[in-house]
């Protein structure tokens, strides 16, 4: 029902893989959405799709050779590029940012703002030290700009899946999370947590300079991009066809394509997507704007890492299989 005409030139199936945080991040379905609408096979290729628990996980999933590209946050892939200079952003996927602070509902009373959180436990979807992940970036910036110092919190790893993250704040044992759609309106409908911040709120977005930062980019390791440039093209081309039909078919369309039947899971899915048209790309292609806010965004949460500083975004991003615009 969703197949995608196939390209009658390509000869012969060519092997892609593809590590993504996940699985269940709406950031990431336009990946997970490949293969079940056959945008692969259309090109002539099979995708392999490999879940990680955080986007310097599925980076270090490439860079290690076990899969072709990886899809991430680009802040995460420009933490990871001031100590490895082969990673390159070869096209966009998101288009908005959709991160949210939430809060345990128990503390609905007590925590109003940023500042109310010091001293707190918060919870992440993965924790690093050497290569800090979009979410951790986000969160450090946040509490930063709300007056919350480093090392006046605590954070713990709490892992992606729904289960794990919704247990964790019935009970007590975080008292926030850096949280993603459709988890965060799913978390605030089941009143197992309200939203503090959104990154996908145009009122946040005013006050947090770089809010607007690109979320998912697909990324790439330059020296294999020298030595087989046709693989890059042919993944990006498979990204855009994906791209193109998430962008002309409704929200329930998409739903029904991911396989997503569970009725609340479903909903809320829907709703997510009806409420953030913006959410994914239409095209693939990188605009000099978002670029901007994520060197804004990227720069302002790496504070005292002076390598951080002085990076410069268009050093990692390689256009030319989707251009640009403002």
């Amino acid at each position: 029902m969703f197949l995608l005409l196939p390209n009658l030139a390509a000869a012969e199936t060519t092997q892609l893989s593809v590590s993504i945080p996940g699985p269940g991040a709406a950031s990431y379905y336009p990946i997970e959405l490949i293969p079940k609408i056959g945008a692969d096979k259309a090109e002539g290729a099979e995708l392999r799709i490999t879940f990680s628990p955080g986007g310097p996980d599925a980076l270090n999933q490439m860079l290690n050779n076990n899969t072709d590209f990886a899809v991430v946050g680009l802040p995460a892939a420009m933490s990871v590029r001031l100590k490895d200079s082969r990673l390159t952003a070869i096209a966009a996927v998101n288009d908005l940012p959709l991160y949210a602070l939430l809060v345990r509902q128990g503390l609905k009373g007590e925590v109003k703002s940023i500042a109310d959180l010091k001293g707190k436990t918060i919870g992440l979807h993965s924790n690093s030290a050497s290569s800090k992940s979009t979410s951790q970036q986000v969160l450090e910036l946040l509490f930063r700009r709300g007056g919350v110092s480093p090392g006046s919190y605590r954070i713990i790893g709490i892992g992606r899946r729904w289960e794990s993250e919704a247990l964790m704040l019935k009970t007590g044992s975080v008292d926030a999370v850096i949280g993603d759609e459709p988890h965060a309106s799913h978390m605030a409908a089941e009143k197992i947590a309200y939203p503090l911040v959104h990154l996908g709120d145009t009122e946040t977005m005013r006050q947090f300079a770089g809010a607007g930062f690109l979320r998912g980019a697909l990324i790439a390791r330059s020296d294999k991009l020298e030595r087989d440039p046709d693989k890059a093209a042919l993944m990006v081309r498979i990204l855009k066809r994906t791209l193109a039909w998430i962008a002309t078919h409704s929200p329930e369309e998409f739903a029904n394509a991911m396989g997503i039947n569970e009725p609340d899971e479903r909903k809320k899915l829907i709703a997510v997507l009806n409420k953030y048209p913006r959410q994914y790309s239409k095209d693939g292609s990188f605009s000099n704007r978002q670029l901007r806010d994520t060197e804004i965004f990227f720069i302002d949460s790496q504070t005292g890492n002076a390598q951080a500083q002085h990076f410069r975004i268009d050093s990692m991003i390689n256009d030319q299989w989707v251009g640009r615009r403002e």
